[in-house]
């Protein structure tokens, strides 16, 4: 048998409920249009490109900006190798392609998919074949009576969507799906910056580890020159002390490094699904410095809807369209259902003689539903659907200016930062020399020893800023990386073997 269903519900009561109805119809709803309201992407008040903050330089005439040198990139999926790494690019690659969490992701994303293709069902028939044998007896006076009976059925349902709910829930189905789309791209971004900030912490700490103990062996040597002096009472117990207690301060210090080193590396290996790091690739990792990383150049008046790429920006406008269809299903419940069943077979009490016209079936009915009281239950659904897409409107526009704002702090920090890091420079150069001028008058007799304990300490300190500085900036790229939904260039085509479309 074939059981084809609409339902829907009212509020409106009455002995001119009909009526009501038919005239909500012809205002809403017109003839052959769906009952969702026109989507338009909400307005977004924001300026055409993104442009520096004002700031006056004070770095001394001619010292070169460490900027960006790189071409304009213009294809993302080559993005990271345009920072002059090879294993910076290869980390990418593997996290790709064997990160269990990115993974994961994509077999959330497959769930929507199959979910959109099952709503999609309902928009044709359905057709069921069956059929059945059955066998009874019961015991009679001489004897045992048996009796046979054969049916075969063949069902079709259809729902007939008159007021589109159908379609409407179909298409909400499929703007879920390209929801979750975009939440597997964000995801894939997230990751892809993550794997550069660790790689670009675990080189710091490289870096800062080789300051320390660059560092460390001058203070060994200045400690064992200060032993030998004491020896001969040309120098006092108390700066033979000080030497030692801060090369004891360095060499418990550098641990930091080295405990940094190993968090950092193992943070890679999970976020690349590996339980150690492959020796070509560490062997790469070993060869590069913080230094060395050369971002693609971040040029003025990037266009600011660039940032409408964003994973989340498109996710919360898929989510938002979603919405739009959940409209139309509310505005179907005011709607009366038509309920249409079919069915056609045949049964006999033998098998051979089945599929003839005298053991044919068939039945045929209709109905008509308008439901009429439901105690605001309909109508406030249809409002809290509305309230819904009004929100999601409002997270929408919020998520944008966010994202603007985000992308616009990125620009103006790494500016900042560049600069910065040219100080930091300059400061390292003069606390090494510094520290020279003050350890020849130290042994000249013209300074006491506490002059290159301190001139130490700030050489030391000058030249670990020198490395924050440029982890600071390179995180700067990142940041902006992220908050552009991929590098400043077009968006790139889709990578073969990608999700599936609905």
């Amino acid at each position: 048998m074939s059981d084809t269903t609409i339902r829907a519900g009212s509020d409106f009561a009455g002995p001119r409920a009909v009526r009501r109805l038919a005239l909500l119809a012809m205002i809403l709803f017109p003839s052959g249009c769906g009952l969702s309201p026109n989507y338009v992407r909400p307005d977004l008040d924001l300026p055409a490109a993104y442009t520096e903050a004002a700031m006056e330089s004070a770095l001394p005439y001619g010292t070169v900006m460490p900027a960006p040198v790189a071409d304009y990139s213009a294809e993302n999926r080559g993005w990271w190798g345009n920072f002059s790494s090879p294993a910076l690019a290869e980390l990418q690659k593997r996290a790709l392609t064997n990160s269990f969490a990115f993974q994961a992701e994509r077999e959330a994303l497959a769930q929507a998919l199959y979910r959109a293709r099952q709503a999609r069902a309902d928009l044709l028939p359905g057709i069921d074949l069956g059929g059945s044998a059955n066998r009874g007896g019961r015991g009679m006076p001489g004897g045992y009576q048996k009796t046979d009976a054969f049916s075969g059925t063949l069902q079709a349902s259809y729902e007939l969507d008159i007021w589109g709910a159908n379609r409407e829930t179909a298409e909400a189905a499929a703007h879920r799906y390209i929801a979750g789309l975009n939440a597997w791209r964000g995801a894939g971004l997230s990751l892809e910056s993550e794997v550069a900030l660790t790689y670009f912490a675990y080189l710091a700490a490289g870096e800062n580890l080789a300051v320390h103990d660059a560092i460390l062996v001058n203070a060994r040597e200045v400690l064992a020159y200060q032993r030998t002096r004491e020896k001969f009472g040309a120098a006092a117990p108390l700066d033979v002390a000080r030497q030692q207690s801060s090369v004891s301060g360095m060499e418990a210090g550098r641990i930091n490094y080295l405990v940094k080193m190993v968090e950092t590396r193992n943070s890679l290996c999970r976020l690349i699904g590996v339980a150690g790091l492959p020796q070509n690739l560490a062997a790469m990792m070993e060869k590069e410095k913080l230094a060395d990383m050369v971002p693609p150049a971040i040029e003025a008046g990037i266009p600011s809807d660039l940032f409408l790429r964003r994973p989340d920006l498109a996710q919360a406008e898929a989510n938002l369209k979603a919405s739009n269809a959940d409209i139309g299903l509310a505005r179907a419940a005011f709607l009366p259902g038509i309920t249409l069943s079919a069915g056609a077979g045949w049964q006999s009490g033998s098998l051979s003689s089945l599929i003839s016209p005298a053991s044919a079936l068939y039945s045929l009915a209709a109905s008509l539903l308008q439901p009429v009281f439901h105690n605001g239950r309909l109508l406030n659904q249809y409002r809290e659907t509305v309230a819904v897409n009004r929100e999601l409107m409002d997270r929408y526009r919020e998520a944008a200016l966010s994202a603007f704002l985000e992308a616009a702090t990125a620009l103006d920090a790494n500016r900042f930062l560049q600069e910065q890091e040219a100080h930091r420079i300059l400061a390292a150069e003069q606390a090494t020399e510094a520290y020279r001028i003050a350890r020849l008058r130290y042994e000249a007799g013209a300074e006491d020893f506490l002059a290159v304990l301190n001139a130490q300490e700030t050489m030391l300190n000058a030249d670990n800023q020198v490395v924050q500085s440029r982890l600071e900036r390179l995180n700067t790229v990142v940041a902006l990386f992220k908050a552009l939904g991929g590098g400043w260039g077009n968006e790139a085509a889709p990578v073969p073997g990608g999700a599936p479309g609905v």
